[in-house]
């Protein structure tokens, strides 16, 4: 057995949805299904965690490795009917992925893998009639964060060209040392943990979510970072911008929940797999300026007054933004050229709270997928970042 960490027994991880993505890719490569299975099996062999099951043991997730056994690739056959992909401009695509998830594995949560005893990693491979292809890989995020999935994905690319893969380290110390909140954030641990409550209440009454997918414009990106500098912030990051937009967009929230990718605050190298994100609780009205989160994020305890309050929590009135544009990998083999690179639908329909990804959907191109209800979000907030 081995402890997934005490990341991993925090409850937004525990109830969280599996982190998959889908790449298409034009092209042919004849033998793609049999050397993308090898390599499948050989990432496998090198992360024995990845043919775990998930253990709830006193609370604490335990993995236990070598259960499950040949079941991380699979074919998948195209829909019947497929509109000329080659036709698809880039919002097309993105479309078109959204509607073929149905055709893939149900990702599901961690809650169904706990449950089920059942896999928390596969890989999946379509093949169309035109010269495409698309790539599906799931990682449960009891097992990892999105950074540990693209460091996967950047196995299989190694794997795939004949080079050395860079090994990943699963029982580093700082895994069972880790917590998502600093312990300058001990005493606030508890209020947020309310949200528990306004998550389920959330599940329970609150609307349906869907995926919402929006181009990023980098043009328009960098004329708001010039235009909403101040002479106290001198240099604005395009997630300081993305965020700001967001916050100013939706409605009826009043905790914007920013994640931060802890591994070189907290002194962990970056080749060390598992959940070690932390999510700033930032007052949602100032978060709509992005000089302030630039002021106070990278402090990693700001919030109004100094205090978290407990009932947005509580109520499910909160937001939460992550960005995974630094370490985007899509996945790459020699004759197959990326055209689109999506965010799973799965991991935004299954929160019932407000979520929102950006990512890199191609190159030197960032998109922006959220699950808010059209009720709930001012679209002018964020035109002036989208194309």
């Amino acid at each position: 057995m081995i402890d997934a960490g005490n990341s991993a027994t925090y409850g937004a991880i525990s109830a969280a949805p599996t982190v998959s993505t889908l790449t298409l890719l034009s092209g042919r490569h004849p033998m793609l299904a049999k050397e993308l299975k090898t390599a499948v099996d050989k990432v496998v062999e090198a992360n024995p965690c990845l043919s775990a099951r998930v253990v709830n043991k006193d609370n604490r997730m335990l993995l236990e490795p070598g259960v499950h056994k040949d079941i991380f690739f699979r074919v998948v056959d195209p829909p019947k009917e497929c509109p000329l992909i080659g036709s698809l401009d880039l919002k097309g695509k993105l479309q078109f992925l959204q509607n073929l998830e149905q055709n893939f594995t149900n990702p599901g949560t961690a809650m169904n893998t706990i449950k089920s005893g059942c896999q928390v990693f596969l890989v999946e491979l379509m093949t169309f009639p035109e010269p495409y292809v698309c790539f599906v890989i799931h990682l449960s995020h009891l097992v990892g964060d999105a950074k540990t999935l693209y460091d996967i994905v950047s196995q299989l690319n190694a794997i795939l060209a004949g080079r050395q893969i860079e090994a990943l380290d699963w029982e580093c110390p700082a895994r069972n040392n880790f917590e998502l909140l600093p312990l300058s954030l001990k005493d606030r641990q508890k209020v947020i943990n309310w949200g528990c409550f306004g998550w389920l209440g959330q599940l329970l009454f609150g609307p349906k979510r869907q995926n919402h997918v929006s181009l990023l414009s980098k043009s328009q990106i960098e004329q708001e970072k010039e235009r909403q500098k101040t002479s106290k912030s001198k240099f604005l990051s395009s997630n300081d911008i993305i965020t700001a937009a967001l916050s100013r967009s939706i409605k009826n929230s009043y905790v914007m929940n920013v994640a931060v990718n802890m591994r070189n605050k907290a002194g962990v190298p970056g080749n060390v797999a598992g959940n070690y994100w932390h999510s700033v609780p930032m007052d949602h009205q100032a978060a709509a300026d992005p000089n302030t989160i630039r002021e106070f994020l990278p402090k990693l305890e700001y919030y109004k007054d100094g205090e978290v309050p407990c009932w947005p929590f509580f109520r499910g009135r909160y937001s939460f933004i992550t960005n995974w544009t630094s370490f985007t990998t899509p996945f790459q083999v020699e004759g197959l050229t990326l055209d689109c690179h999506a965010v799973h639908g799965n991991f935004l329909r299954e929160n019932p709270t407000n979520v929102a990804v950006v990512f890199h959907c191609a190159k030197d191109t960032m998109a922006l997928s959220h699950n808010v209800p059209a009720t709930n979000i001012d679209p002018t907030g964020l035109g002036a970042i989208c194309q």
